[in-house]
């Protein structure tokens, strides 16, 4: 069904003048003309061509136009809209006018047209929801704002009733359908919902996929044979998100999620579609399986695209508009609800901008405004929504919001881009912004509180002066300000001699002889103290700094190990570090080590790097080959973690691993459980078998050591029980000694300093969440 066109508008307004504007715009008059080039610009219209006519009818006051919306219900021809007036004297005001008229006609959609207003927004909000169905239009407002706010809500209301009408026969037909099926399987034979089941290793390959996959042109056997399903259904634009996607789930954490892809039908053609699914773990977190379902979405995202295209700009600036803000902000709500990355809304108001007006005139404010609208675009991402809410107001839906910091981050970017002069008229124009920001927290309130919270935001901002930003709460923003603020003096740490690299020795514990040492950088900060790198090294990865503090600690550990070999003492070998971000760099970190080794005349046997096993499923699942190369230039590969996260013996066969590292918690259960000390067992058996050296992490006690020795194979050991991380003087001293007396007494060190952690930092580490990718001790 083709719903046919409603642009019956009513207008809401005490002044008999305000009435006959609105005819001078919408119901074709001489005034029409003046928007033939506007709307050829908004809607694609020829110049010349008939303007797009309303039927208009007026009430003056607000009792009048309720009784006007109900003989439109009962008569079968209700208006799409009504603009209302916020001040009607003596009468109703505008919000108890509304509430009238949504008592006669739920699904009528307002725009207020206001200058201000007896109450305050937050008691309009209170009392008036901000849904799609209500627009705010502030006075004295240009006619092609009115012309476009009309042109898109009657297409809206068209487009709703259309596809209420869908939707209600499309659910009369299911249930039809559903009572002639007797037997379930047959339900799910013929549902277009297509569902599957992944199992849970880095390469995912497909263990069941349903019947209704036939509806995109694949027999289901033919999919579950193939070793390449993935690449063979998923866009090839898209596989990369995909893939990222699966991978995350490999990490213990991660929870079910949903992501929108495009799958490729047998005929070459594509479909959008939202793939929900959950991981499947057994009891120690270990991930089994992926169980998840498909659904089309292809027509729901043709309907959007349809009306995105016809009011989705700012006719000024070319941004977004306020009706696209809301509606995105209202989709990234609902995206994250459903465990999609989170996001933040940044709402932006020019400091003093009147006076530019009123000094230079409007052609030079607009002239500001569509130049601060480029600057936004260049401090945003693609992936990121600009958005002009009207007037000097701006907002953005920042996207992919790993951590609080990143809004911080990007407010920061756009004040200073906003700082620098305007040369728009002669003298040049300086402006600042004042920002509130309000990230999306899962169970904070739907997309009306966050933009409440927004504002709160942007005033506490304004009230403390302008020219800053703040978080809707003062905790979020004294985090912020801890994260941005170490992330900056990071950066210089490196240049100002703050970072300070210690070494553990690895020790064989048959005899207590050292057999290799680990690099454990450490920040020695001018006003918080010694950060341990549980601190600093996941806002090094977040904030780009960590291939830059990668290089300097290769570089140190080799330069040391040249010189203790100047010396003449003896170091097998240096372990070092290496995080995901680092291994993403691909040739580049490959030519890095290959220099460092030449640099300081080292052999390539003399670097062990430790990889955790999260880092090395993400590397399998991208099918990146960079451990591959690293070992052809004959550098070894450790384990780090082992039996921690997502434990395969794959990896040992695909990286010809030379050592794995059992984690610290195994070790440290191994004298309280049976089932530890079976699996402490079970690794070294499983080592021992196939020739690759063993290395247990966090040794602390005495009675550890014991039951580790008592496997009866060459098994290395590191930790408090024989010694804490130190400088390069001590431990050249331990290398002169050649071995290591273990401490008789039990450590009285907590697990959280493991490793050669530094003793408690001044920053409360636990303020600041930790990645399984990142490494404790890099």
């Amino acid at each position: 069904m083709n719903t046919p066109q409603n642009r019956r508008v009513l207008i809401v307004d005490d002044m008999v003048s305000i009435h006959e504007d609105f005819r001078k715009i919408l119901a074709g008059s001489e005034a029409t003309a003046d928007l033939s080039e506007d709307e050829a610009v908004l809607f694609g219209a020829k110049a010349g061509m008939t303007s797009v006519r309303f039927e208009l009818e007026s009430a003056y006051q607000g009792a009048e136009a309720a009784e006007k919306v109900r003989a439109s219900v009962l008569a079968g021809r209700p208006y799409s809209m009504a603009f209302v007036d916020m001040r009607m004297p003596p009468g109703w005001d505008g919000v108890e006018t509304i509430e009238h008229l949504w008592q006669e006609d739920p699904e009528l959609q307002v725009v207020i047209c206001t200058a201000y207003t007896d109450y305050s927004w937050t008691e309009v909000l209170a009392r008036l929801e901000l849904l799609d169905r209500l627009l705010i239009l502030k006075k004295p407002f240009e006619a092609i704002e009115v012309y476009q706010l009309a042109i898109a809500m009657t297409e809206k209301w068209r487009l709703a009733k259309q596809a209420a009408f869908k939707m209600n026969a499309l659910e009369q037909a299911v249930e039809i359908r559903t009572r002639d099926l007797s037997d379930a399987n047959i339900i799910v034979r013929n549902s277009p919902i297509i569902l599957y089941r992944l199992r849970g290793e880095p390469s995912f390959p497909l263990i069941y996929i349903s019947h209704s996959i036939t509806n995109l042109g694949y027999e289901p056997a033919a999919l579950l044979a193939s070793s390449d399903w993935a690449r063979t259904l998923i866009a090839p634009d898209d596989q990369p998100r995909f893939f990222a996607a699966m991978a995350r789930t490999l990490e213990k954490e991660s929870a079910g999620a949903s992501i929108e892809l495009r799958l490729r039908t047998a005929e070459g053609f594509f479909r959008w579609v939202e793939n929900r699914y959950i991981p499947v773990r057994d009891k120690l977190g270990r991930l089994v399986e992926i169980e998840g379902i498909v659904i089309d979405i292809t027509e729901r995202k043709a309907a959007e695209e349809k009306i995105v295209l016809l009011a989705r700009m700012d006719g000024l600036t070319g941004l977004a508009n306020r009706t696209t803000f809301i509606e995105r902000l209202r989709y990234a709500c609902a995206a994250a609800d459903r465990g999609a990355p989170a996001f933040a809304i940044l709402y932006l108001d020019l400091d003093h901008f009147k006076p530019v007006n009123d000094m230079f005139g409007h052609s030079a404010g607009d002239l500001l405004l569509q130049e601060v609208a480029e600057r936004l675009r260049r401090c945003t991402r693609e992936s990121d929504l600009v958005a002009r809410l009207g007037g000097d107001e701006f907002a953005v839906i920042q996207g992919e919001l790993a951590e609080h910091a990143h809004a911080g981050v990007l407010a920061e970017k756009i004040q200073k881009s906003l700082a620098i002069p305007f040369s728009l008229t002669d003298p040049v124009h300086r402006i600042s912004v004042s920002i509130g920001i309000c990230p999306y927290l899962r169970g904070g309130g739907g997309p009306d509180q966050m933009l409440a919270h927004a504002d709160l935001a942007l005033y506490r901002s304004k009230k403390s002066g302008r020219d800053q930003f703040h978080f809707h709460t003062e905790d979020l923003d004294q985090e912020v300000l801890t994260r941005v603020t170490l992330a900056n003096d990071l950066r210089n740490a490196i240049e100002r001699g703050e970072l300070e690299l210690q070494y553990q020795p690895q020790v064989e514990l048959g005899s207590g002889s050292i057999v290799g040492m680990e690099a454990l950088v450490r920040w020695n900060h001018p006003t918080r103290g010694v950060l341990a790198p549980g601190i600093f090294i996941p806002i090094a990865e977040k904030s780009g700094t960590i291939v830059a503090l990668g290089r300097w600690v290769l570089e140190q550990a080799c330069r040391q190990m040249r010189m203790w070999r100047d010396e003449g003492l003896v170091v097998p070998v240096i372990a070092i570090n290496l995080s995901l971000v680092e291994l993403n760099a691909g040739d580049d970190l490959v030519r890095e080590v290959s220099r460092m080794i030449a640099k300081w005349r080292l052999a390539s046997s003399d670097i062990e790097f430790d990889v955790t096993e999260a880092t090395l499923a993400q590397l399998a699942s991208a099918q990146s080959g960079v451990l591959a190369q690293l070992h052809q230039l004959g550098v070894n590969i450790a384990i780090d973690d082992f039996g921690s996260e997502y434990s395969s013996f794959e990896y040992i066969r695909a990286y010809r691993v030379k050592h794995l590292k059992i984690a610290q918690s195994f070790i440290r259960k191994s004298t309280l459980d049976a089932e530890s000390v079976a699996t402490t067992h079970a690794i070294v058996n499983f080592a021992k078998a196939v020739g690759i050296g063993i290395i247990a992490q966090g040794v602390e006690t005495e009675e550890q050591r014991a039951l580790l020795a008592a496997t009866d194979f060459s098994t290395r050991a590191q930790g408090f029980h024989f010694s804490e991380a130190v400088g390069a003087a001590r431990a050249g001293e331990l290398l002169r000694q050649g071995h290591v007396v273990p401490d008789s007494r039990e450590s009285e060190v907590s697990a959280g300093t493991t490793r050669g952690a530094a003793p408690p930092a001044v920053l409360d580490s636990s303020q600041i969440p930790r990645r399984a990718t990142a490494p404790p001790g890099k």
